[in-house]
């Protein structure tokens, strides 16, 4: 019975994800380049075989060029420990995997810290990423904030620099 339920589902989830498609084209992109894919209302799954870890984006529109450089626009990004990452407008190059987000981006962790800044550049091959721009970290203990920041081990790990600013409260050196 589980398996016939499994099946069903799957099958609706594949047709929802197909009919939210819009048709592929090749026609040129601002006219200076051809256009591999676009699609709209995506949600892509991504398991590393090395780890077995997990993402999942979701974007309300990609395009992909022929040089394999994404384009994404409104997306959220989930990784498999919970932290989250949302933007408006991104660009991941996959030969090179780096995601580059402009504008405005939030990142939020299992636990309901989260830290808001102005563009993101993650190398996900060397698993680290960074903002030369002010970044505000905001905990259930108080805020944070400083010129630029670096994060690594999944976002896990967060080394302020420039200006380090802090509100925090006071219970929080008594535990």
């Amino acid at each position: 019975m589980w398996y016939k339920f499994g099946l069903a589902a799957a099958a609706i989830i594949a047709l929802f994800i197909l009919s939210s498609r819009d048709n592929e084209t090749g026609s040129p992109v601002n006219g200076d380049r051809a256009l591999s894919r676009k699609a709209t209302n995506v949600v892509m799954f991504e398991r590393k075989r090395d780890t077995g870890k997990t993402m999942a984006v979701s974007a309300k529109q990609v395009v992909e060029t022929e040089d394999q450089v994404a384009h994404l626009k409104d997306f959220h990004l989930v990784q498999q420990k919970g932290v989250q990452i949302i933007g408006k407008d991104a660009r991941y190059d996959r030969n090179r995997s780096i995601l580059e987000v402009k504008g405005p981006v939030s990142i939020k962790t299992s636990d309901n810290a989260q830290a808001q800044l102005d563009g993101l550049i993650w190398d996900r091959e060397r698993r680290k990423a960074y903002t030369t721009n002010p970044v505000r970290l905001e905990a259930h203990d108080g805020t944070m904030v400083a010129d630029r920041a670096e994060f690594s081990d999944e976002f896990s790990q967060i080394a302020l620099i420039g200006h380090v600013h802090a509100k925090i409260s006071r219970n929080i050196l008594n535990r």
